[in-house]
């Protein structure tokens, strides 16, 4: 029997707009350590999620943000190459997501929240279709004048980083909106 999708009774805190604080890769195994942080110290990110459970995750390396392109033309009339190196820093994706909290910590058996997102439109086409899973964690700061509502998200699996090194995923959202 499938898990139930606890979707309502974290839906207040979970909808509405997220802002990446980091993205980091750690090594796999039993002993973590970090290897990289592909988007540097100020990663540029966002994720939507509506009331209905509809995600649309953006991220994007803000070292290949550069405007205009180093040629100074736009993006519609910049060359194959520079336009590649800007589109391979860019991420995204979006889909109805179901949340679980089944005991499946990251989907994979260690208790906590996990959702899985259907994935209807991404910018890696081998996505779409398919399931993209994240172990959730929620948790908040008190700050002066109220709280701040952070969210860690695992993905499931490995990441595969340019030079072809395998790691774990790390990202921590703030909400903002």
């Amino acid at each position: 029997m499938p898990p139930e999708n606890v979707w309502p009774q974290y839906r207040d805190r979970l909808a509405g707009v997220w802002k990446t604080i980091s993205f980091e890769l750690y090594t796999t195994g039993p002993d973590p350590k970090l290897i990289a942080k592909p988007h540097g110290d100020t990663p540029l990110g966002r994720v939507q999620i509506s009331p209905h459970a509809y995600l649309s995750a953006h991220m994007a390396n803000p070292s290949r943000m550069q405007q205009p392109l180093p040629s100074g033309k736009t993006w519609q009339e910049g060359g194959d190459a520079e336009v590649a190196f800007v589109a391979k820093g860019v991420s995204m994706y979006c889909g109805y997501l179901e949340l679980f909290e089944d005991g499946e910590k990251d989907g994979e058996g260690n208790g906590g929240l996990w959702w899985q997102t259907r994935v209807d439109v991404s910018t890696d086409p081998s996505r779409m279709g398919g399931l993209e899973v994240r172990g959730v964690e929620l948790m908040e700061e008190e700050v002066e004048g109220g709280k701040k509502r952070f969210m860690v998200l695992r993905p499931r699996g490995d990441m595969v980083m340019e030079d072809g090194t395998r790691a774990r995923g790390v990202l921590k959202w703030e909400k903002i909106e």
